[in-house]
């Protein structure tokens, strides 16, 4: 049996939030301003600080491609600039995957924010934008084709092993079997998702021993009204994935350390 309170989300005023885990015996500060975790007044890193610590080549060929397009839609052929213009032109180029990335972040978190809305059963309306409707349909087309149940929805969770954090998106069923899930708005599903929510079941079986999971599972749904799932189920692929996470967490920590050194200039 699946056991917890769904973590209320905290009002946008407050600040600092309590988490109480492990039948009430840890309780875990989150910062909202500072967006960091704390136990026992030591600071504790989440799961997506770890990971990323994961280089993400594909992120840096998005970059560039984004400010090659900002140059190349502003300049016009045979048309001379001045150099404020050019100035201007370099400085949008600079911009213009932050610019994009705010978007798309916006696009992102509506979905995000619906989907956590359905799965409180809070009813949310229908999107009207066509490419959003399209995507919550899909969510919705999935939940019913295989069988979804939702247990619980942004829940904190905490490893006293090795000392991480994080807040997984989803506890479902899958016709009828248990699953870590995890809700993606990117373009694809990378590899390291996996590392994450095997991170995330870890904490949650730390927690609750007689929980034992099926696997996990990726929702993606894309910002363009795209959808995929892919899901992990077997055991050796989580402790692999799970072991590929700690060894993330151990660079993680080590490369702090050195940031930290006085040796270091």
């Amino acid at each position: 049996m699946l056991v917890g309170v769904t973590t209320p989300r905290p009002q946008w005023r407050a600040m600092l939030t309590r988490h109480k885990l492990y039948k009430n015996s840890v309780v875990v500060l989150f910062d909202s301003q500072k967006h960091r975790y704390t136990y026992q007044n030591e600071v504790v890193p989440s799961v997506t600080t770890i990971l990323s610590i994961i280089n993400k080549p594909a992120l840096v060929a998005w970059s560039a491609n984004t400010a090659v397009a900002s140059v190349a839609g502003a300049i016009e052929p045979g048309k001379s600039y001045d150099e404020i213009e050019l100035q201007k032109i370099f400085e949008d180029a600079k911009k213009a995957h932050t610019r994009q990335k705010v978007d798309a972040g916006n696009i992102g978190t509506f979905i995000h924010e619906w989907i956590e809305k359905y799965i409180h059963n809070e009813r949310p309306e229908m999107p009207v934008n066509p490419s959003l409707r399209e995507a919550v349909e899909q969510f919705l087309d999935w939940k019913n084709t295989n069988k979804v149940e939702f247990i619980l929805s942004e829940q904190v969770v905490f490893s006293k092993k090795y000392s991480y954090i994080g807040t997984l998106d989803f506890i479902c069923t899958i016709d009828g079997k248990p699953y870590i899930g995890d809700t993606k708005t990117s373009n694809a599903i990378y590899p390291e998702y996996f590392l994450q929510t095997s991170a995330y079941r870890q904490a949650r079986e730390e927690e609750f021993p007689n929980e034992k999971y099926c696997g996990q599972v990726i929702v993606r749904v894309g910002k363009s009204g795209d959808f995929e799932t892919k899901t992990l189920n077997k055991k050796a692929d989580h402790a692999d994935n799970l072991s590929t996470f700690l060894h993330a967490r151990e660079l993680y920590l080590r490369m702090e350390r050195l940031k930290a050194s006085t040796y270091i200039a």
